[in-house]
């Protein structure tokens, strides 16, 4: 018997279907043509069938695999999916041929708005069913998506990196560095948080302690185009001679780049800027306040599956008195370790063209440099 009459037979009989096939259609293994083993094959393949939505949401991939668990979110061409086996998982959007949801969601449709619903996602459509209610719409419509939401915490996601140098003999030296990210996004917003802090001592003398706070309100109107209500950093930097400040402006923003390996997007607007210096000049006054134009940038892409790398750079245009032009530079290499765990090696420049001079005489350096290197955990 050949090699294909056997594999027609095991098909049939794995089935149950041998008897009752033979029977009705009048196929045997010896007669079985070309066209049969077509037939038998596609009715069977694992890529075609198509699990049942009960207690869980369902993703095929374009290879025909399917996964099962819970859907937390679509932005960038990045699907966050949740595994009971496999845990959290970032899939490319290009990668997935179907999803059905099995609670209802929201998205955020080009030209739409947001919709609510059950989600079913093939490869052109999205067909959204609330009720009696069913909307269709074209995938490449799709701006994000986020299914759930029966708690909060569905909605957050966040990241710290920490790292912590150690120095005794002939130089006592202690360095402390913190990085941080929080961020909440649904489907038609996204709010996000920065933290950078440094503090070094030697021989009991403090030579670095700096701490800036970021944060940013966007609210997507298309697949590009994204308002920005608010944007906020606050600053100190003691050696800078820079007590305290205060950035808080509104803008708007554009993704030039969006793949599923490469984001870019900028982002910008005017702002108010305060600034209070630890000491001055005699006659010179200790705070300042401006109008300024902020513009930033972001951009990240996966060089490969285990190591991202991610450059973020913001400038800020004032009067003379308070600083100038500043801008702040943060270029990161996250390299995976395992599961939710990271390294992280971060190079940070921030610079200031008119620093203000203390009341002792001293002038700060226009430039600083970072060299971080930490272990993050991503939540």
């Amino acid at each position: 018997m050949s090699q294909d009459k056997i594999r027609t037979l095991f098909l049939i009989g794995c089935f149950g279907l041998f008897s009752n096939n033979l029977e009705a259609q009048n196929v045997s293994v010896e007669t079985a043509d070309e066209a049969d083993r077509e037939r038998i094959e596609e009715t069977f393949a694992w890529k075609n069938s198509k699990p049942t939505v009960t207690d869980f949401d369902w993703v095929q991939l374009v290879s025909g695999e399917w996964l099962k668990g819970e859907i937390k979110s679509l932005y960038s061409k990045k699907l966050q999916f949740d595994s009971d086996k496999l845990d959290l998982l970032t899939l490319d959007w290009e990668d997935v041929k179907y999803v059905e949801t099995h609670v209802p969601g929201s998205a955020n449709i080009e030209g739409h708005g947001t919709v609510y619903g059950f989600f079913v996602i093939d490869q052109k459509n999205i067909v959204v069913t609330l009720g009696d209610d069913v909307q269709e719409f074209q995938r490449a419509r799709l701006v994000s998506f986020i299914t759930g939401g029966e708690e909060e915490s569905d909605y957050w996601s966040a990241k710290i990196s920490l790292g912590l140098i150690l120095r005794s003999g002939n130089n006592e030296q202690v360095d402390y560095t913190a990085q941080g990210n929080i961020k909440r996004q649904t489907s038609f917003s996204r709010f996000t948080a920065d933290y950078i802090g440094n503090i070094s001592n030697t021989q009991d003398v403090e030579t670095t302690n700096n701490h800036r706070v970021t944060a940013s309100h966007d609210l997507f109107r298309s697949q590009r185009f994204f308002l920005r209500p608010i944007f906020a950093e606050y600053f100190t930097d003691r050696l800078s001679n820079i007590d305290a400040r205060v950035t808080i402006g509104t803008g708007f923003g554009y993704t030039i780049i969006d793949t599923s390996r490469t984001n870019w997007n900028v982002a910008g607007g005017p702002a108010y800027q305060s600034t209070r210096f630890i000491s001055v000049q005699p006659g010179e006054n200790d705070e300042e306040t401006t109008l300024a134009l902020v513009v930033s940038t972001d951009y990240d892409i996966e060089l490969t599956k285990t190591l991202d790398f991610i450059f973020s750079y913001s400038t800020t245009w004032g009067n003379e008195a308070s600083g100038g032009y500043t801008h702040h530079l943060v270029t990161t290499f996250e390299s995976e370790i395992i599961g939710s765990l990271d390294f992280d090696v971060s190079f940070i420049w921030d610079r200031i063209s008119n620093p203000t001079v203390a009341e002792d005489g001293t002038i700060p350096f226009k430039d600083d440099y970072q060299l971080i290197l930490g272990i993050g955990y991503e939540y």
